[in-house]
């Protein structure tokens, strides 16, 4: 009974508002990317390259872990799991500073990153370096998308679920990190302030929560119940 609980509770929050999170979504998606890419071929000043770290020379490349480094867009649906407006409200004002401090780091401070020019037989590998150039390297926007939808992810649930969140979300992440250095789409120095851009992202948006909204899924549950 607690499993099913727990399954329909899961259900409607995916369910909830779903319209306003399709156009959120949407348009969070198209405004990233016009700027991300904007920036990307048309640098704002002459990029530069950091020296290699030990930590960055002792992870040997591996265009395979491409796929561990593109589930991060698995960690952007973190925003249907919000349960109200007022959540949802919170997950834009993050996202938003994210970008915008990003971006402008980006056009301040252009890096590009260590990726070699060695091909690769890996598909998804070959269609990253197709539409991703090897700037926008500093802070790695990468790891604060994660962080951010982990920090939110854990901020929005309850109860065991929320247990074992905490337990995966730090591995997941902790991969995808490993992921940015493995295909020499970052350097080491990138990952840490990137880390701190995604949770001091969700720190902000999420001061004075919990939200006083209630939760439309407790309506859900208690009509599946019946």
């Amino acid at each position: 009974m607690a499993q099913f609980s727990s399954n329909l509770r899961l259900l409607s929050r995916l369910q909830v508002l779903w319209g306003l999170k399709l156009c959120l979504g949407v348009t969070l998606t198209v405004v990233f990317c016009a700027g991300y890419f904007a920036i990307q071929y048309y640098p704002f000043r002459i990029p530069m390259q950091f020296d290699l770290t030990i930590i960055d020379r002792a992870v040997p490349f591996s265009p395979r872990w491409v796929w561990v480094y593109q589930s991060v867009y698995v960690l952007l649906l973190s925003a249907w799991l919000c349960e109200t407006t007022d959540q949802l409200k919170r997950y834009f004002i993050g996202f938003a500073f994210l970008t915008f401090t990003g971006f402008t780091c980006f056009l301040l401070w252009p890096v590009s990153g260590p990726r070699p020019q060695e091909s690769s037989s890996d598909p998804m590998y070959n269609a990253l370096v197709r539409y991703d150039t090897t700037l926008n390297s500093f802070p790695s926007l990468h790891m604060a998308l994660a962080a951010y939808s982990a920090c939110v992810v854990i901020a929005i649930t309850k109860g065991s679920f929320r247990r074992w969140l905490i337990i995966l979300l730090p591995l997941w992440i902790t991969l995808i990190g490993y992921s940015t250095l493995a295909t020499k789409q970052h350097y080491w120095i990138d990952l840490p302030p990137g880390i701190a851009l995604g949770c001091l992202a969700q720190r902000l948006a999420w001061r004075h929560s919990p939200s006083r909204e209630t939760p439309p899924s407790a309506e859900f549950i208690e009509k599946g119940a019946a």
